[in-house]
C-alpha cells in the first residue's frame, strides 16, 4: 500500500508501503519528509500550475523565482517528476549562484523527490544526503527533520532498515519538539506499519485512527486519505472484508476529489487486492487496469509494477492463462529494471517457448491444407490413393506422437515456470532472514559498546563478577556502574521483555541512569530511581490511556562508598542479598516497577542502607535465574534455592562463583529452553 500525505502547514511527507504476491504480503515502511517555504503549499490544481509556469519566466533569479519553482516542483512531483526534477535542477543552479544555502537544501530535496516517485531510490538518496548536510550546517531544524525523513525512507526501499531508523528517530525527536500535529500524526502511521509488519493488526488499527484523528482536526485531507488506506488494508488482513472495502472507497473517493493521482492509482490496486481475496476475478481485474491507468499517467513504477501483477494474477484466477503470462512478463521486467534481479533470460525463455507451441501450431495447420489439395488432384489415380491412404495413416500416427509430445512438453515447461517461482521465493526469503539476521548482530554490537568494559568493571570493583546470559541475541537486561567521586553505583536492570525489543528499552533505561548521575548530579538510589521511572514516562509519554505502551523495568541499584563501605540501596521488585560470615540478608525491594504508568501519582522509592563488613559478598540479579524451568520435574529453580547455592559458594573467589553459577543452571535447564535473560552481578567487600 503507497501512502502521500501533503500539508498545509510546515510538513511535506511521504509514507509509502509495497506489495508482493510473490511473499504474499511484504509491508515496507517509507518515511518521507519535506520542509515547505514560508509561503503556503499549493493544491494539485492545473489553472494553478499553469499559472506558475507561465509567472516563473518573467521573475529575476532571485529568492522570489525560487519560491515560484519549489512550489511548482511541490505540485507536480506526483504528476510528472521529470518535469519536476528539471524545474528543481533550474532552482539549484540559481540558489547555488546566489548562495542562498538554505534554498539550496530545498532544491536539492526537490530533485530528490522526484527521483523517488521514479523508483531510482540510489539516485535520491544523493541528494537528500547532499540536503541534511547544509540543513546541519545552518541548523535548520524543519529542514533535518526533512531530510531525516528522506534519507530514512530511501533506506528502507534499499533494504537496510537498520540505517534508516536511525534518520526515523532523529526526524521523530525533531517532530516533538517542533509541536506539529502532522508530523506527530505521521509518526503514529509509521508505528502502526512496524505492529502491521509484526501482524499485530489490531495495534496497527490502534496507531492508524489515533493518527486519523490528528489528520482530521487539522483537516489534512490527502492524510485523511492515506490513513483510510492503511486502516482498509490492516482491515483486509484480519478478514473483515466489509470494513475493508468501506475504508478504501473512502481512500478512492478522496483521491478522486483533491485530485491525486498518485493516490488514486494506488486506491485502484488496493480496491484490486481486495476483490481477488473475495474471489471476484473479474471485478479485481476491472480495478488493476484502472490503477494500470492512472499509474501510467503519472511512470509511478511502483504502482505500474503492482497492476501488472494483479492483473496476472487476476488472468490466472479466471483461466485466461495466455494473457496471465503476458502480463507476468511485463510485470517481471519492468521489476527487474527496477530492482536490479537477473531474470530477462527467464522470460525470454518463456516467451521463445510460447512462440515455437504457437508457431508450429500453425505449421501443422499449413501441412494439413497441403495434403488435402493433393488429395483433391489425384483423386483419380488408384495408386495415388493408395499412396494418400498410406500417407493419412502416416500422418495420423504422427499426429498421436507429437500430439503426445507436446502434452509432455507442456506438462514439463509448467513445472519448470513452477519450479522458478518457488526458487525465486526461496531465494527472497532467505535474503530476507540473513537481513535480518544481520541486523540483529549489529544491534547486539551495538549493545555491547554501550554496556561498561570488563576493564572499568574491575578498576571500579575489583572484587566482582557479573553473570550474563541473554535469552536471545540481544537483551532486555542489563548492567550498570557509574562513579561519582569517592562512590562507585552499579545496578542490574531487567527491561520489560527480551530479544529486540528489550534491547531497545535497555538502552533508553541506560541513558536515564547515566543522565540522573552525570547531568542531574543525583547519588542516592532512590532518588535515582525517581528520576529513572519519571524519565521513563516522559518517553513513552505515559499518561495513563489505555492504547500506551505499559512497558518499564525492574531494578536493583546500590551506592558504596570506597573509603567508608557504607552502602546505600533502592529496588523496584528486585531485592538486594548479602551474605555475611554464612548467613543471608535480605534488604526488600518496592513492589511498583519503574514506569509502567497506571494512571496514579509516580511512587516514591525506598532509601536503604546498611554498614558492609570486610568479607561481606553483595549481589544483584534479575528475575531469569530464579525463573528459569528444569530439573527432573520441569518446575522453576526459585529464589529459595537460588539463596542457597550463594551461601554454599561463598569460600570461592569471584570468578569461581561465577563458573559455578553458569554450570549449575545449565544442568538444571537440561535441554529445555532458556525462558528469560538473566543477570547476576556479585560485589565482595
Amino acid at each position: 500500500m503507497d501512502i502521500i500525505i501533503k500539508s498545509n502547514n510546515s510538513i511535506y511527507f511521504y509514507i509509502l508501503y509495497s506489495n508482493s504476491k510473490q511473499l504474499k504480503k511484504v509491508i515496507l515502511l517509507l518515511f518521507y519528509f519535506f520542509i515547505i517555504s514560508i509561503q503556503p503549499s499549493f493544491s494539485q490544481d492545473q489553472k494553478e500550475i499553469d499559472s506558475l509556469e507561465a509567472l516563473i519566466p518573467t521573475l529575476p533569479n532571485d529568492s522570489a523565482r525560487l519560491d515560484a519553482i519549489n512550489s511548482l516542483c511541490r505540485n507536480i512531483v506526483d504528476i510528472n517528476p521529470e518535469k519536476s526534477i528539471k524545474y528543481a535542477q533550474e532552482g539549484l543552479a540559481i540558489a547555488q549562484e546566489k548562495d542562498y544555502k538554505y534554498l539550496e537544501a530545498v532544491a536539492l530535496n526537490n530533485i530528490g523527490n522526484g527521483y523517488y516517485n521514479l523508483a531510482d531510490y540510489k539516485t535520491c538518496i544523493d541528494y537528500y544526503i547532499k540536503a541534511l548536510a547544509i540543513q546541519e550546517k545552518i541548523n535548520n531544524k524543519k529542514g533535518i527533520l526533512s531530510s531525516s525523513g528522506s534519507i530514512g525512507n530511501v533506506y528502507i526501499e534499499l533494504g537496510k532498515p537498520d540505517e534508516a531508523l536511525k534518520y526515523f528517530e532523529r526526524a521523530l525527536k525533531i517532530g516533538y519538539e517542533l509541536g506539529n500535529k502532522n508530523g506527530i500524526a505521521s509518526c503514529l502511521i509509521s508505528i502502526g506499519t512496524i505492529y502491521s509488519d509484526k501482524k499485530e493488526f489490531k495495534k496497527s488499527l490502534d496507531y492508524y485512527f489515533q493518527s486519523l484523528e490528528l489528520f482530521l482536526e487539522v483537516q489534512n485531507e490527502e492524510a485523511i486519505a492515506t490513513n483510510y488506506n492503511n486502516i482498509a488494508d490492516t482491515y483486509l488482513e484480519l478478514k473483515d472484508y466489509a470494513k475493508s472495502l468501506l475504508y478504501i472507497m473512502k481512500a478512492k473517493e478522496l483521491y478522486e476529489k483533491i485530485g491525486n493521482t498518485y493516490g488514486l492509482s494506488l486506491a485502484l490496486n488496493n480496491i484490486g487486492d481486495y476483490y481477488m481475496k473475495v474471489g471476484d476475478a473479474e471485478k479485481a481485474l476491472e480495478y488493476y487496469k484502472r490503477g494500470l491507468e492512472k499509474g501510467k499517467e503519472i511512470e509511478a513504477n511502483e504502482h505500474i509494477i503492482a497492476s501488472y501483477q494483479g492483473i496476472s494474477e487476476a488472468y490466472k484466477k479466471s483461466g485466461n492463462y495466455k494473457m496471465a503470462l503476458q502480463y507476468h512478463e511485463l510485470f517481471q521486467q519492468l521489476n527487474d529494471s527496477i530492482y536490479n534481479l537477473e531474470s530477462s533470460n527467464q522470460i525470454a525463455e518463456m516467451q521463445a517457448r510460447f512462440d515455437t507451441k504457437k508457431n508450429e501450431q500453425e505449421i501443422a495447420l499449413l501441412t494439413k491444407d497441403k495434403q488435402i489439395k493433393e488429395d483433391e488432384l489425384n483423386r483419380q489415380s488408384i495408386i495415388t490413393k493408395a499412396i494418400i491412404g498410406f500417407g493419412a495413416l502416416l500422418l495420423l500416427l504422427s499426429i498421436v506422437l507429437i500430439r503426445g509430445n507436446r502434452q509432455k512438453k507442456r506438462a514439463n515447461r509448467e513445472l519448470a515456470i513452477k519450479n522458478e517461482k518457488i526458487e525465486l521465493a526461496y531465494n527472497i526469503i532467505e535474503d530476507q532472514h540473513k537481513d535480518i539476521k544481520d541486523s540483529i548482530n549489529y544491534a547486539k554490537r551495538i549493545q555491547d559498546a554501550i554496556l561498561p568494559p570488563n576493564a572499568i568493571i574491575k578498576q571500579s570493583l575489583p572484587q566482582s563478577f557479573i553473570f550474563y546470559k541473554p535469552k536471545d541475541v540481544v537483551s532486555g537486561d542489563f548492567y550498570w556502574v557509574e562513579n561519582w567521586g569517592n562512590k562507585v553505583l552499579f545496578a542490574a536492570v531487567d527491561c520489560t521483555g527480551h530479544g529486540v525489543p528489550g534491547a531497545f528499552m535497555s538502552i533508553v533505561g541506560y541513558n536515564l541512569l547515566s543522565k540522573a548521575v552525570n547531568e542531574l548530579g543525583l547519588s542516592r538510589p532512590a532518588l535515582i530511581l525517581n528520576s529513572l521511572s519519571k524519565g521513563i514516562g516522559k518517553t513513552l509519554r505515559q499518561t495513563g490511556r489505555e492504547t500506551e505502551l505499559k512497558d518499564g523495568m525492574d531494578i536493583a541499584l546500590c551506592s558504596l562508598d570506597k573509603n567508608t563501605n557504607m552502602l546505600e540501596y533502592a529496588g523496584a521488585y528486585n531485592p538486594l542479598y548479602i551474605v555475611r560470615e554464612g548467613k543471608l540478608i535480605e534488604l526488600p525491594s518496592d513492589k511498583h516497577p519503574i514506569g509502567m504508568y497506571t494512571g496514579e501519582q509516580i511512587e516514591q522509592y525506598t532509601n536503604h542502607e546498611i554498614q558492609l563488613q570486610k568479607g561481606d559478598t553483595v549481589y544483584l540479579f534479575t528475575d531469569g535465574y530464579a525463573d528459569q524451568f528444569g530439573g527432573e520435574k520441569g518446575k522453576k529453580f526459585k529464589y529459595k534455592s537460588l539463596k542457597e547455592l550463594l551461601i554454599s559458594i561463598q569460600q570461592k573467589d569471584m570468578e569461581e562463583q561465577k563458573n559455578i553459577l553458569d554450570t549449575t543452571l545449565n544442568k538444571w535447564k537440561g535441554n529445555l529452553e532458556q525462558v528469560d535473560d538473566v543477570l547476576i552481578m556479585g560485589v565482595r567487600i
